[in-house]
C-alpha cells in the first residue's frame, strides 16, 4: 500500500506531526530503512515486537515496517503498571519492546525479569536503548521484499482493555485489517482530499482502524496528536483542514468548553465519528462541526474497530441509533439460545464477517465462548428497530438484578441523559442487603444542576425500583482507550465517595 503510493501521490502528504511532514515517498523511505535494519537483527515472519507509546510517527512506521517483514507488533496500553505490562509481554512472546522517554521507567520496571527482551527507543533514551534511527540509518536506500501473507497472517495482537475482566490478546489478522480498510473508505467516502486528525490512542484499533491505516490506502493524510489537548485539536482541524476525526463523548465537552477562547475555523470537518452521545452533546457537535456528518458508531477490539454506522440521512431522525452494518459484516440481535429476537426486543448483539477476529491469543476457553457457531458474541444487549437500525442498549454484565427485576443500566442513563442540563451519565449496580442489587448514578452536568433536580426527573419517568440510590455529580468519567466509561472503576471508587443525594428506606 505505502509501496505503490510512493509512485501514484510521491509528493503529497502522508503523515504531519508537531511540524514534521512526510510525503509518501519519505514515509515509504523510512519504513524500507527500518525494515532492512530490523531483517538484519533477524527480526522475520512471526517475529513478535511490543510497542509501548503515546502517539509517535515511529510507532505508526514501526507497525509498517513489521508488517512489511510478515512479522506481528503487540500495541501495549501505557497506563498499565509494570507488572500488568510484564505480563502481557510474557503473555505474547514477544522478543522486543519499543517504548519512548516518557514510559522508558515504566517499561525499564516490566522488563526487570525478561532479560532477554531486547529494548528499542522510539525517541533517542539512553545507552541501554537501541534508538530506531540506528537501526534504520545505515540501509537508507535498501527495500527487503515483501513477505508473501495471505488473509489468515497475524498482523497485530491487541490486549482488550479489561473492563469486565483481564486483557485478552485479540488476534488482528491481515484479512481483518484489509476488510476493514475497505469498509472505512466505502462508509466515509475517503478520498484523497481526506486530512485525517489522529489523536486516539495507537495502542487501540480506535487509533489505527477508525479510519486509522484507511487513509493511506486511497492517498490521503494522517495528522497525528500526541496526546489529547482540546486547543491542538482545535488549532490542529483549522490549520490542517482536517475533514474527519474521531471523538470520545468526554473530548467532545472539552473541546466545546475551548472552542470560543480559542476561535477556530472547524468548517473543514465533513465528518465525526463518536459514540455514547447524549443529546445535549449531539447539539454540541452540530453546532462545533456545521458541516459534518456525525457518525454515532459501534465497534469492538474483536471486530478491527466499527461494526456498524449511523449513516448521515437518519443521523437526526435515529440520533441513539449506532445505525447499520458496515460493507461485508452480519449483524443479529439473538436469545440465549442464538435464536433471533423480533423487532424492538433486547438479546445480545453477534456478528460475523471478514472483520472479525478469529480469536484470543492462546485462551482456547475464551474463545470457545465467544467465537461460537461461526458467529463472535459481543457480550453486548441491543435491539433492531423496524427499519433495520441498531440500538445498543447494555453490556450484559452491566444489567442490574435487584429484588428479583432485571433492569438495564443504559435505560436509566438515558432518561437521566433526558435532562436538559446533563452531558452525561453511567449507571452501576451497588449491592444492597435486601434487594441484592439497586442502581447509582454518576452525572456529568452543566452549571446549574442538582441531584434533587435528578431524583424528580427520574421519578417522573422511571419505575421506583429504576430511580438511582445515590447520585454523585461528577467532573469526569474514568474511561478507556476508546472513550468507554469503565464502570468497574465506578464501582470501585464508590465507597470512598460522598453521594450529593442518597435515598434511605
Amino acid at each position: 500500500m505505502i509501496t505503490l503510493n510512493a509512485v501514484r501521490f510521491a509528493d503529497a502528504d502522508a503523515l504531519v506531526f508537531e511540524g514534521r511532514r512526510w510525503t509518501y515517498a519519505e514515509l515509504d523511505a523510512d519504513v524500507s530503512a527500518l525494515a532492512a535494519g530490523l531483517a538484519e537483527q533477524g527480526v522475520a515472519r512471526d517475529s513478535r515486537i511490543a510497542i509501548v507509546a503515546n502517539n509517535v510517527p515511529e510507532f505508526l512506521i514501526l507497525s509498517l515496517a513489521l508488517t512489511r517483514l510478515g512479522a506481528v507488533f503487540v500495541p501495549l496500553n501505557y497506563r498499565l503498571t509494570a507488572g500488568e505490562l510484564a505480563h502481557l509481554i510474557g503473555h505474547a512472546q514477544v522478543e522486543a519492546v519499543a517504548t519512548v522517554p516518557e514510559f522508558a521507567e515504566l517499561t525499564a520496571d516490566a522488563l526487570t525479569g525478561l532479560p532477554a527482551v531486547r529494548r528499542i527507543a522510539l525517541e533517542p533514551i539512553d545507552e541501554t536503548w537501541q534508538d530506531v534511527a540506528a537501526i534504520a540509518e545505515p540501509h537508507r536506500g535498501v527495500r527487503v521484499a515483501d513477505v508473501e501473507l495471505d488473509d489468515h497472517a497475524l498482523q497485530r495482537i491487541i490486549y482488550t482493555s479489561g473492563t469486565t475482566s483481564l486483557p485478552k490478546g485479540v488476534m488482528i489478522t491481515h484479512g481483518n485489517v484489509n476488510a476493514n480498510m475497505h469498509a472505512q473508505i466505502v462508509e466515509l467516502g475517503l478520498t484523497t482530499a481526506d486530512r485525517i486528525l489522529n489523536v486516539a490512542p495507537l495502542y487501540h484499533v480506535g487509533g489505527l482502524d477508525l479510519p486509522g491505516y484507511a487513509i493511506w490506502h486511497v492517498g490521503g493524510c494522517m495528522v497525528l496528536q500526541r496526546r489529547f489537548e482540546p486547543d491542538d485539536i482545535l488549532r490542529g482541524i483549522d490549520s490542517e483542514s482536517i475533514t474527519g476525526m474521531v471523538a470520545a463523548a468526554a473530548m467532545l465537552d472539552m473541546i466545546r468548553r475551548n472552542a470560543e477562547e480559542v476561535g477556530a475555523d472547524l468548517t473543514s470537518m465533513r465528518w465525526l465519528i463518536f459514540s455514547q452521545v447524549t443529546t445535549a452533546l449531539f447539539k454540541v457537535a452540530r453546532g462545533l462541526f456545521p458541516n459534518a456528518r456525525l457518525i454515532e458508531g459501534y465497534g469492538l477490539t474483536e471486530t478491527c474497530s466499527g461494526l456498524t454506522y449511523l449513516d448521515e440521512a437518519h443521523m437526526e431522525s435515529k440520533q441513539g441509533s449506532v445505525g447499520i452494518p458496515v460493507p461485508w459484516v452480519d449483524v443479529r440481535v439473538v436469545d440465549e439460545n442464538d435464536e433471533d429476537v423480533p423487532v424492538g426486543e433486547n438479546g445480545e448483539v453477534i456478528a460475523r464477517g471478514p472483520k472479525v477476529s478469529p480469536g484470543y491469543l492462546d485462551d482456547g476457553d475464551a474463545t470457545a465462548s465467544a467465537f461460537r457457531n461461526g458467529w463472535f458474541h459481543t457480550g453486548d444487549v441491543g435491539c433492531f428497530d423496524a427499519d433495520g437500525y441498531l440500538y445498543i442498549r447494555d453490556r450484559l454484565k452491566d444489567m442490574i438484578r435487584s429484588g428479583g427485576e432485571n433492569m438495564s443500566s443504559a435505560e436509566i442513563e438515558n432518561v437521566l441523559a433526558d435532562h436538559p442540563l446533563v452531558l452525561s451519565a453511567s449507571v452501576v449496580a451497588a449491592p444492597h442487603p435486601k434487594w441484592q442489587e439497586v442502581p447509582v448514578a454518576f452525572v456529568i452536568g452543566k452549571p446549574g444542576l442538582t441531584a434533587d433536580d435528578l431524583v424528580e426527573h427520574a421519578r417522573a419517568r422511571l419505575g421506583k425500583f429504576k430511580v438511582p440510590k445515590e447520585i454523585y455529580l461528577v467532573e469526569e468519567f474514568p474511561t478507556n482507550p476508546s472513550g468507554k466509561v469503565l464502570k468497574r472503576s465506578l464501582r470501585e471508587q464508590r465507597p470512598e465517595m460522598v453521594p450529593d443525594w442518597a435515598y434511605s428506606e
